[in-house]
């Protein structure tokens, strides 16, 4: 009877040993060892901790061992046309697809340490989902590892921090095609906005806070205007930046119609809120490309003189906007060439 206790005992401990050992190869999304590039907000799902993207062109990122892998994501019924992502396992060409509850990647290395990097691609959606409270997006659970898997940082190395504000152009909207109505996640390209070409270029990480139809001056559904939702990652969650060097007001496309004195006057508040959370940042306002608001680019001139920002002058740049006067990815590296010779001088 000794010997039976004695082994069950022997069991026992090792059945606890290796449930521990399986434990510990289940992460979640709050893990120091994922680094989230833009803003992610904190949510708490089903007694889970989530960490959710409303905005296209984000990304998280890691480093681990073993021969498989699985990310585990907030499953979406709001919409038909769900966000879409890319992925890529050490740093070869990113694999596009559409969101889905879990993503399983088998056959690795088992004794290599590997990367990987997931960007939010596109998160537009018919104009009847309202991101800002649906919470429409791209939601992390957890990842879950082989039994010998280990998690492990994978910073970026780069030392600069630069935020965009702006709308569907700074979001990456509309990059592959697709209509005003039409305006679905698989027409977006965020991975290759603007934003995201350019800090590849200045060696710098790049947060976004862009809304498609997003205004300086008027609301556009359900989603304030920039001073307004500026502060939130999405309603009722306030964001939580890091110091930025640069940041760029991206914004005013949507302003056709909005009376001077009030779109001054919001270009100002969202401004003095910009400088109060980044009071060493340098701040840059992109006035309206054309055929968008003509009226509005003198104005952001005159903001830039009286609050001291530094204006980008984009009056004679020739950008490839073939999407409803979207951007085309060739659009996006127009620009980001464009800026890369402004911006880069405030970075040294």
């Amino acid at each position: 009877m000794r010997i039976c206790l004695g082994l069950l005992l022997m069991v026992s401990v090792y059945m606890a040993r290796a449930d521990d050992q399986s434990a510990s190869n289940q992460f979640p999304a709050d893990s120091p060892n994922i680094t989230y590039i833009g803003r992610w907000a904190d949510l708490t799902v089903d007694n889970t901790k989530v960490k959710l993207a409303i905005a296209s062109g984000g990304n998280f990122r890691f480093k681990f061992t073993g021969s498989n892998i699985k990310l585990s994501f907030l499953p979406f019924t709001v919409d038909s046309n769900t966000p879409e992502i890319s992925y890529s396992i050490d740093n070869q060409a990113p694999v596009r697809i559409p969101l889905q509850n879990e993503l399983a990647i088998t056959g690795l290395d088992a004794t290599a340490q590997h990367t990987m990097i997931v960007w939010v691609e596109g998160v537009a959606c018919t104009l009847k989902v309202k991101r800002w409270t649906c919470k429409q997006g791209v939601g992390l659970r957890g990842v879950e590892l082989a039994t010998t898997g280990r998690l492990a940082a994978y910073p970026t190395g780069n030392t600069k921090k630069l935020l965009i504000l702006g709308d569907s152009i700074g979001e990456g909207l509309l990059m592959l095609g697709g209509t005003v109505v039409r305006n679905f996640p698989q027409y977006a390209n965020a991975r290759l906005n603007f934003g995201n070409q350019l800090g590849t270029l200045l060696h710098a990480d790049v947060w976004l806070h862009c809304f498609g139809g997003a205004a300086i001056g008027q609301n556009f559904f359900d989603i304030p205007p920039a001073p307004a939702n500026y502060p939130f990652i999405l309603q009722g969650c306030p964001h939580n930046d890091p110091a930025f060097d640069i940041v760029i007001i991206e914004d005013g496309h949507n302003d056709a119609g909005v009376p001077a004195d009030r779109f001054i006057g919001n270009y100002k508040i969202l401004i003095e809120k910009v400088r109060q959370a980044n009071p060493h940042a340098v701040v840059f306002l992109f006035p309206p490309l054309k055929p968008y608001a003509k009226d509005k680019f003198e104005l952001v001139r005159s903001v830039a003189e009286e609050t001291k920002c530094v204006f980008i002058d984009n009056s004679t740049w020739k950008v490839e906007a073939p999407n409803i006067n979207h951007p085309s990815v060739k659009g996006h590296t127009q620009i980001a060439e464009y800026l890369k010779p402004i911006i880069e001088p405030y970075l040294k």
